[in-house]
């Protein structure tokens, strides 16, 4: 009799164990659209097919949201100089994000960094 109220114990702790352990490693849906909108827009500003247009150092961080239609709209964009802010924005304001679910009414940021070859 107490070996069966000991097997229990011990079997309804490693469940549990085994149910908190694989629900802690789910991601939520937010973060997998946000980690796909970053990786589709890093994508699209530094493998750019004409590499001569790419800046040569610089900084610039874009806070943006994706409408229903998956269409980018900038709400704030910081940037080290113009020419850098016009360039991002030409890449990624161009990047169809309807391929992808994502929530309503989420905000993204994104930083970018340009570094000379040399460095």
């Amino acid at each position: 009799m107490k070996t069966i109220k000991i097997t229990r114990i011990i079997g309804i702790t490693l469940l549990l164990g085994f149910i908190t352990i694989f629900s802690g490693y789910a991601e939520s849906p937010a973060a997998i659209s946000a980690k796909n909108i970053r990786q589709k827009f890093v994508q699209a500003v530094v493998n750019a097919e004409d590499k001569s247009d790419l800046p040569t150092s610089g900084e610039v961080e874009v806070l943006f949201t994706v409408s229903d239609e998956g269409m980018v709209e900038i709400k704030n964009l910081k940037s080290t100089n113009d020419e850098i802010a016009t360039y991002v924005k030409e890449k990624i304001i161009n990047v169809p994000c309807n391929d992808f679910s994502h929530p309503y009414n989420q905000y993204y940021k994104v930083r970018f960094i340009f570094t000379p070859d040399n460095e």
